[in-house]
């Protein structure tokens, strides 16, 4: 049987890739979210006489293979108006276990039972604003569907929570997360068989990916923050967008001016503190962060089986180890973390920090093609690895909207700057006009209306 990276690289090999105009560029997981985080500096200041521009790239997606963990819990309840209509019976069986008792199951079945008969059936617990979106829901007659559910355990973000994942029919997304003793309870859901669009929360998601240089040993949150990007999504849209910051921005932090990348290591509550500079300069309600460090990167890469990554140009750098021919290739954790750290290169970090967005555009896609059933699997791995102050019930929403959306609608940019000194020190001051046309662009609608290169 055919290794899992074989799989990988044998679709990758076989796919076509996506040529994107105008610095529209697949990214964001989530992950996403659902995908990769980037990071790495060699540990050097900008040069002076650097600039930034971004160009067009181009992506390839992977398909993946795993087996997420199946949980059980309690039954749970909850009630909203039920729409004008007469109540029907929707019922839901799991792949041969319909009459399994497992709260996981149970809990779908009563939110699928609640939409036929609001009156009748006692759902479990949910959003309410979820309860809201779908009370105009109309079931028109009694319906058997067929489920899968998938979930895993993710102690390293809190002991005894679980998330779950429910494929129902032939499009619809149930969302669950249990908190160890408490039931489970309903999050987000994409009902297309019942007319619904999804609803994964607000509209619009922005979150900050944190990338620090710590080696090996070290506590990988809180060294310089080499890779600063705030990924953006909107579902409704069906796009969103990938902002960079210079590490060696000039910005004002919770003790005084400071280059960016120091923030993290040397502010009190370092990835937060970094964040709230990223709010500040944005403009935007940026939810919270994702940090790791090169150990980090490096083994969530190895354990997603590797990367595809369009590499631009050749490059032979001994600082970073990148030894790598140009074009479309499939990264591993090593070389992944070397084109990452890599700017001893035209543009230096600026063309950095825009690779970065190609790494995780390469994460989006290959996310996307394994499916939404392998979110809990991405999810586990990530939270193994990185650490965040998003919530469960943020995280796993953010992650599903990644499955939303077109890569070819997701921007990937940053933000430019002169090189200049402060105190001695080589640092970026960033170009206001331009950070401000992105940052009204990205609050519009999450995505980049940015003029095609050249």
């Amino acid at each position: 049987m055919a290794s899992f990276l074989d799989i990988l690289k044998r679709f990758f090999s076989d796919r076509r890739s996506l040529t994107i105009a105008g610095g529209v560029v697949a990214t964001l997981i989530v992950l996403t979210v659902g995908g990769l985080v980037l990071f790495g500096g060699d540990g050097g200041s900008t040069e002076a006489g650097e600039s930034s521009t971004t160009a067009p790239t181009t992506t390839e997606a992977a398909s993946t293979t795993a087996a997420p963990t199946t949980t059980t819990a309690a039954e749970t309840t909850t009630t909203t108006t039920r729409p004008a209509g007469p109540a029907v019976t929707v019922r839901v069986s799991f792949e041969g276990t319909f009459d399994t008792p497992d709260a996981n199951h149970q809990a779908v079945r009563d939110f699928y039972g609640w939409l036929g008969d609001r009156e009748g059936v006692e759902p479990p617990p949910m959003d309410p604003e979820l309860g809201a979106y779908l009370a105009d829901v109309v079931v028109p007659a009694d319906v058997d569907l067929e489920g899968r559910f998938v979930g895993a355990n993710l102690p390293e973000m809190e002991q005894g929570l679980v998330i779950g994942v429910a494929t129902v029919g032939d499009e619809d997304v149930v969302l669950l997360v249990k908190h160890d003793e408490e039931p489970w309870t309903i999050v987000g859901a994409k009902l297309t068989g019942f007319g619904k669009d999804p609803w994964y929360g607000p509209e619009m998601r922005h979150v900050m990916i944190i990338g620090t240089d710590a080696r090996a040993g070290y506590d990988q949150r809180v060294f310089r923050g080499d890779s600063l990007h705030v990924l953006t999504s909107n579902i409704s849209e069906g796009g969103g967008s990938i902002v960079g910051f210079p590490r060696d921005s000039w910005v004002e932090g919770p003790y005084g001016f400071d280059k960016f990348t120091h923030i993290n290591a040397l502010a009190e509550e370092g990835p937060a503190a970094t964040t709230d500079v990223a709010r500040t300069l944005s403009g935007l309600p940026v939810e919270g962060y994702i940090v790791t460090g090169f150990q980090g990167f490096r083994g969530m890469v190895d354990d997603f089986g590797g990367v595809p990554v369009n590499v631009p140009f050749a490059m032979a750098d001994d600082k970073s180890d990148a030894y790598l021919s140009a074009g479309q290739q499939w990264l591993m954790g090593f070389d992944a973390l070397a084109f990452s750290r890599n700017r001893t290169i035209p543009g230096g970090d600026f063309t950095r920090s825009y690779h970065h967005g190609l790494v995780i555009q390469g994460g989006l896609v290959a996310a996307q093609d394994a499916g939404i059933e392998m979110m809990p699997f991405f999810l586990k791995v990530l939270m193994a690895r990185t650490w965040t102050d998003l919530t469960p019930e943020q995280l796993i929403t953010v992650a599903a909207g990644a499955y939303e959306l077109d890569p070819d609608l997701v921007g990937n940019v940053v933000l430019e700057g002169s090189v200049t000194t402060r105190s001695g020190a080589s640092v970026v001051v960033l170009d206001e006009e331009f950070a401000a046309e992105v940052w009204s662009d990205v609050a519009d609608d999450g995505m980049l209306t940015l003029p095609e290169d050249g």
